[in-house]
This record gives structure tokens, sequence and C-alpha cells, in this order.
């Protein structure tokens, strides 16, 4: 699995342009499944006044695919202790 990190979703589009399809992201790239997560959120630790925790956004739009991708290693990062999502059975 492998993790990545743009600076924006208008970079990761730019990224991807050569594998969007009519301006919309794709299942899949050759055998590699595309999960766009986008901005992930994490609690800062504060309470609001409804009892529900504040989050804050993490910096970047995130993407993960099921394997390396031709092109877009240069935005793979290290896989995170805590991922927000991942694909089913991966290890």
């Amino acid at each position: 699995m492998k993790f990545l990190r743009f600076t924006s979703e208008a970079a990761a589009r730019a990224a991807f342009a050569d594998h969007l399809i009519d301006g919309d992201w794709p299942a899949y790239i050759g055998t590699a499944a595309v999960d766009v997560v986008g901005t992930i959120h994490r609690p800062t630790g504060n309470m609001l006044n409804d009892g529900v925790p504040e989050m804050a956004a993490l910096p970047g739009f995130h993407i993960n695919l099921s394997d390396s991708v031709q092109g877009l290693e240069g935005f793979e990062i290290d896989a995170p202790a805590t991922p927000a999502r991942v694909f089913f059975g991966a290890s």
C-alpha cells in the first residue's frame, strides 16, 4: 500500500491529470486501486460546547494506492502509524 500526500487537491489533480476520467478520479490506474481520502481531520484534544471533539485538518490532500504508479512515486510518504484509511486486507 502506498500513501500519497499533495499540497492541495489542485496539486493532486495536476499530478493525476493523465489518469482523470472526464475530470473524475479513477478507481484504478492499471491494477493499482485508488482511494481519494482528501483532507484528514484529527481531534485536537479540546471539546466543543456540545460535547463533540474539536477537529483540526492535517496538512495536505491525501490519496492511497494499492501499489506504486509510475510518475506518482515522488508523492509517496512513509506509512503513517495510524492511517485514516487502508485497503481491506492491507498489512
